[in-house]
This record gives C-alpha cells, sequence and structure tokens, in this order.
C-alpha cells in the first residue's frame, strides 16, 4: 500500500503544499507538523469524495489534481482559522 504510486504522488504533493502553506502563514516546528498531518488528511478526503463522485477534471494517473489540492488547502485554511 505505502509503495503505490498513488500513495506517493499523493502524499509528496500534499507534503509540498503543506510546506508552502507553513512558508506563508505558519510560525514554529510544531504548526508545521500540524500542517503536515491536517494537509495528509485533507488531501485523502478530497481525493476520495472526488473518486466517489466520478470527478475526472485534472488527474496525474489516479491522482486528483485539483480536487485534493482544494481540500487540502481548506482543511488547512480551517485549522489555522481555529488556531488550533
Amino acid at each position: 500500500m505505502f509503495a503505490s504510486p498513488l500513495f506517493v504522488v499523493g502524499s509528496t504533493m500534499a507534503t509540498l503544499w503543506a510546506a508552502l502553506f507553513h512558508l506563508l502563514f505558519g510560525k514554529g516546528w510544531v504548526k508545521l507538523v500540524m500542517y503536515w498531518f491536517v494537509g495528509l488528511a485533507g488531501f485523502a478526503v478530497g481525493q476520495a469524495v472526488a473518486d466517489a463522485l466520478h470527478m475526472r477534471w485534472l488527474m496525474v494517473g489516479q491522482v486528483h489534481v485539483i480536487e485534493a489540492t482544494l481540500s487540502c488547502w481548506i482543511a488547512m485554511f480551517v485549522v489555522r482559522w481555529l488556531e488550533v
């Protein structure tokens, strides 16, 4: 499971988005780790929802780039807004 292209590409993209979000809005290492976990979860939720709804807008292999990225950023903004 952890060697599948879907997992590798998805976790890499979520990690890059979390790093960019932390670079723009984050403070401290604890926030970086939190954004990383939330980014991974948000990306996975977006991927699952897009797959369940059969959305095929922009895909890289099996990864729903637009939907997963959008949900990843929304999740990180919600966590930032809640100031967890």
